[in-house]
């Protein structure tokens, strides 16, 4: 097992920001300029090529930058990832649909009333992360939104990555009756062979319960490994507090 140094941490974690920002290599000329770690370039240079000899960095091609791998955003994940809240305005957008609809006297008597709110929810979040918003009421009903956003990030310029998301949509009655049962109440990042939808993407699932509600919800997003982890786990934790009072 690799013991990465605090600086390549740093380091990683730059790269994948960046990268989650762009869709591009990072250079050390940007990591130097913008790392605010007080080394110079050559440092920065030599610390990106261990990175890549230990597989959590790749190189597209001898003149580019770097790219995390794989095992660069899980190590990210299990080690750098920190508990964010969203923005005062992704709150707000989220908070403003509750109201509008739990003021509704039909909420409290009517399980489509609730659903209906459930599903203005799983739209703002896909919105707000870009991804595609997956609802499950239970392990044989569902609900998806979001794919016009999903298809619009740059991976899927590649006529493969379009194929394999059709195939989830496909399946997606199979998968979630499969995962339902197995999603707690902390948020599960699921990312390359651990994610049953597909080792080309990443999902990150929670399970919530309205209190008027005896049977609980699963809520999650699908998206490219690529996804702003931070902030989409920012906004499914806050989807959850929200649905649970």
């Amino acid at each position: 097992m690799y013991d990465m140094t605090r600086r390549q941490e740093k380091l990683l974690q730059l790269i994948i920001k960046e990268y989650v920002r762009t869709a591009q290599p990072v250079s050390s000329e940007y990591l130097a300029e913008n790392s605010h770690l007080k080394v110079s370039p050559a440092t920065i240079r030599n610390e990106m090529v261990e990175l890549t000899t230990q597989m959590y960095l790749c190189q597209p091609h001898t003149s580019a930058g770097r790219l995390p791998t794989l095992k660069g955003f899980e190590y990210y994940i299990q080690n750098l990832l920190k508990k964010k809240n969203p923005s005062s305005a992704e709150k707000n957008l989220l908070k403003q649909i509750r109201k509008k609809h739990l003021s509704s006297k039909q909420l409290s008597q009517n399980r489509q009333s609730r659903e209906f709110l459930m599903k203005m929810m799983a739209q703002q979040m896909a919105a707000l992360s870009g991804e595609l918003s997956i609802l499950a009421f239970n392990d044989h009903s569902f609900y998806y939104t979001g794919l016009s956003y999903l298809l619009a990030q740059p991976e899927f310029g590649e006529q493969d990555l379009i194929y394999d998301v059709s195939q989830i949509v496909d399946q997606l009655d199979r998968i979630m009756f499969e995962i339902f049962d197995s999603i707690g109440e902390e948020p599960e990042i699921m990312i390359g062979e651990k994610n049953p939808f597909s080792s080309s993407y990443s999902a990150i699932f929670i399970r919530c319960q309205m209190p008027s509600e005896r049977q609980c919800i699963l809520i999650g997003l699908l998206g490219p490994i690529r996804m702003d982890y931070d902030k989409n786990l920012a906004l499914i934790n806050y989807v959850q507090q929200l649905i649970n009072q």
